[in-house]
Protein backbone atom coordinates (compact mmCIF):
# COMPACT_ATOMS: atom_id res chain seq x y z
CA UNK A 1 0.00 0.00 0.00
CA UNK A 2 2.80 2.35 1.03
CA UNK A 3 4.66 1.68 -2.29
CA UNK A 4 1.00 3.83 -3.96
CA UNK A 5 1.43 6.26 -1.76
CA UNK A 6 1.63 9.82 -4.07
CA UNK A 7 4.17 11.47 -1.80
CA UNK A 8 6.25 8.72 -0.05
CA UNK A 9 9.19 10.96 0.90
CA UNK A 10 6.29 13.18 2.43
CA UNK A 11 4.89 10.35 4.43
CA UNK A 12 7.98 9.40 5.31
CA UNK A 13 9.66 12.57 6.77
CA UNK A 14 6.72 14.05 7.71
CA UNK A 15 5.92 11.34 10.60
CA UNK A 16 9.10 11.26 11.30
CA UNK A 17 8.71 15.04 12.39
CA UNK A 18 5.15 14.00 14.06
CA UNK A 19 7.44 11.40 16.42
CA UNK A 20 9.53 14.42 17.04
CA UNK A 21 6.71 17.09 17.68
CA UNK A 22 5.22 14.08 20.02
CA UNK A 23 8.14 13.51 22.12
CA UNK A 24 8.78 17.17 22.88
CA UNK A 25 5.35 17.19 24.01
CA UNK A 26 5.75 14.32 25.91
CA UNK A 27 8.65 16.62 27.37
CA UNK A 28 7.30 18.88 27.99
CA UNK A 29 4.70 17.10 29.81
CA UNK A 30 7.25 15.64 32.08
CA UNK A 31 8.45 18.91 32.86
CA UNK A 32 4.95 19.84 34.36
CA UNK A 33 4.37 17.21 36.57
CA UNK A 34 7.78 17.55 37.63
CA UNK A 35 8.12 21.27 38.42
CA UNK A 36 4.39 20.96 40.45
CA UNK A 37 5.80 18.18 42.60
CA UNK A 38 8.59 20.83 43.59
CA UNK A 39 6.21 23.65 44.25
CA UNK A 40 4.09 21.38 46.14
CA UNK A 41 6.36 20.31 48.27
CA UNK A 42 7.57 23.72 49.05
CA UNK A 43 4.15 24.68 49.90
CA UNK A 44 4.01 21.74 52.17
CA UNK A 45 7.10 22.88 53.84
CA UNK A 46 5.96 25.91 55.54
CA UNK A 47 6.95 25.33 59.50
CA UNK A 48 9.93 26.70 60.76
CA UNK A 49 12.60 24.40 62.36
CA UNK A 50 14.68 26.12 64.68
CA UNK A 51 17.96 24.20 64.55
CA UNK A 52 21.45 24.48 65.29
CA UNK A 53 24.24 24.21 62.16
CA UNK A 54 25.31 20.70 63.63
CA UNK A 55 21.73 19.71 62.90
CA UNK A 56 22.69 20.77 58.98
CA UNK A 57 25.27 17.69 59.62
CA UNK A 58 22.78 15.24 60.13
CA UNK A 59 21.89 13.82 57.14
CA UNK A 60 18.61 11.83 57.52
CA UNK A 61 17.09 14.49 59.80
CA UNK A 62 15.61 17.08 57.14
CA UNK A 63 14.81 17.48 53.44
CA UNK A 64 15.32 19.71 51.08
CA UNK A 65 12.92 23.12 50.92
CA UNK A 66 12.80 22.36 54.58
CA UNK A 67 12.10 26.26 56.53
CA UNK A 68 14.59 26.73 58.79
CA UNK A 69 15.99 29.05 61.11
CA UNK A 70 19.57 28.88 62.45
CA UNK A 71 19.46 29.86 66.50
CA UNK A 72 23.03 29.90 66.79
CA UNK A 73 24.73 33.14 68.55
CA UNK A 74 25.47 35.66 66.31
CA UNK A 75 28.68 36.51 68.39
CA UNK A 76 29.89 32.95 67.32
CA UNK A 77 29.35 33.02 63.87
CA UNK A 78 32.35 34.44 61.66
CA UNK A 79 31.99 34.99 57.59
CA UNK A 80 34.86 33.07 55.72
CA UNK A 81 34.40 34.28 52.14
CA UNK A 82 32.02 35.14 49.58
CA UNK A 83 31.29 34.35 45.87
CA UNK A 84 29.05 35.87 42.89
CA UNK A 85 26.97 33.23 41.45
CA UNK A 86 26.54 34.12 38.03
CA UNK A 87 24.11 34.38 34.79
CA UNK A 88 21.10 34.81 37.19
CA UNK A 89 18.07 37.10 36.54
CA UNK A 90 15.65 38.75 38.75
CA UNK A 91 12.72 40.19 36.95
CA UNK A 92 14.23 40.17 33.69
CA UNK A 93 17.25 42.18 35.05
CA UNK A 94 20.80 40.22 35.02
CA UNK A 95 22.58 39.55 38.07
CA UNK A 96 24.38 37.69 40.56
CA UNK A 97 23.63 35.36 43.68
CA UNK A 98 25.66 36.25 46.38
CA UNK A 99 27.05 33.29 48.01
CA UNK A 100 28.51 33.64 51.69
CA UNK A 101 30.53 30.69 53.68
CA UNK A 102 30.64 30.82 57.69
CA UNK A 103 31.94 29.40 60.75
CA UNK A 104 30.92 28.78 64.23
CA UNK A 105 33.24 28.36 67.00
CA UNK A 106 32.90 24.80 67.06
CA UNK A 107 34.60 24.60 63.28
CA UNK A 108 31.22 23.76 61.50
CA UNK A 109 30.61 25.67 58.29
CA UNK A 110 27.64 26.43 56.07
CA UNK A 111 26.57 27.97 52.74
CA UNK A 112 24.36 30.96 52.39
CA UNK A 113 22.84 31.85 49.15
CA UNK A 114 22.09 35.21 50.19
CA UNK A 115 19.93 36.21 47.22
CA UNK A 116 20.00 38.44 44.00
CA UNK A 117 22.46 41.39 43.43
CA UNK A 118 22.82 43.70 40.08
CA UNK A 119 25.84 43.35 37.78
CA UNK A 120 27.23 46.59 39.39
CA UNK A 121 27.17 44.19 42.54
CA UNK A 122 26.35 47.78 44.81
CA UNK A 123 25.64 45.63 47.34
CA UNK A 124 26.37 46.89 50.96
CA UNK A 125 28.39 43.85 52.61
CA UNK A 126 28.42 45.21 55.51
CA UNK A 127 25.35 43.22 56.75
CA UNK A 128 26.98 39.93 56.32
CA UNK A 129 29.60 41.05 59.22
CA UNK A 130 26.34 42.64 61.45
CA UNK A 131 23.46 40.77 62.70
CA UNK A 132 23.00 38.10 59.40
CA UNK A 133 19.44 36.94 60.07
CA UNK A 134 19.92 32.87 59.07
CA UNK A 135 16.09 32.23 57.90
CA UNK A 136 15.51 30.02 54.99
CA UNK A 137 15.18 27.25 53.25
CA UNK A 138 17.46 24.21 52.97
CA UNK A 139 18.43 23.48 49.32
CA UNK A 140 20.94 20.43 47.54
CA UNK A 141 23.41 21.77 45.91
CA UNK A 142 24.00 21.81 42.26
CA UNK A 143 25.32 18.54 40.22
CA UNK A 144 28.31 19.28 37.28
CA UNK A 145 27.52 18.90 34.48
CA UNK A 146 28.23 19.99 30.45
CA UNK A 147 29.28 23.94 30.82
CA UNK A 148 31.70 25.96 31.64
CA UNK A 149 34.03 24.56 34.86
CA UNK A 150 34.75 26.74 38.26
CA UNK A 151 37.91 28.67 38.73
CA UNK A 152 40.07 28.57 41.75
CA UNK A 153 40.47 31.34 43.46
CA UNK A 154 37.83 33.63 41.71
CA UNK A 155 34.97 34.91 43.09
CA UNK A 156 32.77 34.05 40.69
CA UNK A 157 30.73 30.91 40.76
CA UNK A 158 29.21 28.92 37.88
CA UNK A 159 27.02 26.75 40.02
CA UNK A 160 26.56 25.99 43.92
CA UNK A 161 28.92 22.69 43.34
CA UNK A 162 29.83 21.09 46.89
CA UNK A 163 33.03 19.11 46.18
CA UNK A 164 34.53 22.26 43.91
CA UNK A 165 33.51 24.84 46.99
CA UNK A 166 35.15 21.93 49.88
CA UNK A 167 38.38 21.57 47.50
CA UNK A 168 39.03 25.32 47.33
CA UNK A 169 38.36 26.44 51.31
CA UNK A 170 39.38 23.02 52.49
CA UNK A 171 36.19 22.59 54.78
CA UNK A 172 33.30 20.24 54.83
CA UNK A 173 29.95 21.45 54.28
CA UNK A 174 26.62 20.17 55.50
CA UNK A 175 24.63 18.18 53.18
CA UNK A 176 22.11 21.60 52.32
CA UNK A 177 22.92 24.72 51.42
CA UNK A 178 20.38 27.67 52.84
CA UNK A 179 18.79 29.65 50.81
CA UNK A 180 17.67 33.09 52.54
CA UNK A 181 13.51 33.78 52.34
CA UNK A 182 13.78 37.10 54.62
CA UNK A 183 15.87 40.57 55.14
CA UNK A 184 18.45 39.02 52.82
CA UNK A 185 20.50 42.00 52.84
CA UNK A 186 21.05 45.62 52.06
CA UNK A 187 21.07 45.96 48.03
CA UNK A 188 19.97 42.03 48.19
CA UNK A 189 16.43 40.74 46.99
CA UNK A 190 15.17 37.57 48.45
CA UNK A 191 14.89 34.21 45.74
CA UNK A 192 11.40 33.21 45.19
CA UNK A 193 12.35 29.73 45.02
CA UNK A 194 8.95 28.78 42.94
CA UNK A 195 9.13 31.48 40.30
CA UNK A 196 11.93 28.84 38.10
CA UNK A 197 9.07 26.09 38.51
CA UNK A 198 6.27 28.26 37.28
CA UNK A 199 7.02 27.84 33.45
CA UNK A 200 4.16 27.54 31.11
CA UNK A 201 5.63 23.87 30.24
CA UNK A 202 1.64 22.32 30.34
CA UNK A 203 0.96 25.36 27.04
CA UNK A 204 3.63 23.68 25.06
CA UNK A 205 2.92 20.40 25.61
CA UNK A 206 -0.46 20.77 24.21
CA UNK A 207 0.75 23.57 21.84
CA UNK A 208 3.61 20.52 20.47
CA UNK A 209 0.21 17.66 20.21
CA UNK A 210 -1.30 20.61 18.16
CA UNK A 211 1.64 20.29 15.77
CA UNK A 212 1.61 16.80 15.50
CA UNK A 213 -1.70 16.21 14.75
CA UNK A 214 -1.68 19.09 11.98
CA UNK A 215 1.04 17.85 10.44
CA UNK A 216 -0.46 14.42 10.80
CA UNK A 217 -3.60 15.55 8.93
CA UNK A 218 -1.54 16.95 6.16
CA UNK A 219 0.74 13.95 5.28
CA UNK A 220 -2.33 11.73 5.48
CA UNK A 221 -4.48 14.42 3.34
CA UNK A 222 -1.58 14.72 0.47
CA UNK A 223 -1.43 11.20 0.27
CA UNK A 224 -4.95 10.84 0.42
CA UNK A 225 -5.24 8.20 3.00
CA UNK A 226 -8.17 10.35 4.84
CA UNK A 227 -10.24 12.84 2.63
CA UNK A 228 -13.06 15.16 3.86
CA UNK A 229 -16.73 14.47 2.91
CA UNK A 230 -18.38 17.41 0.86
Amino acid sequence: MLEKLPHKNLFYFGFLVVFVFIGLSYWQLTRHQQDKQIIDSIDSKDFINEISVSDLYDLNKFEEFTKIQLTENIENIELIRTWYLRSRVHNGENGYHLVSLYRTNLEEYFLINNGWVPLNKNADKTFLYNNPNFKGRLLSYDIQGVGQDDIPDSEYLFRIDKSFIESETGVVLPEFYIVLIDECGSGVECINLEEPYDAPHLSYAFQWAFFALCLTIVVLRRNNLITWKK
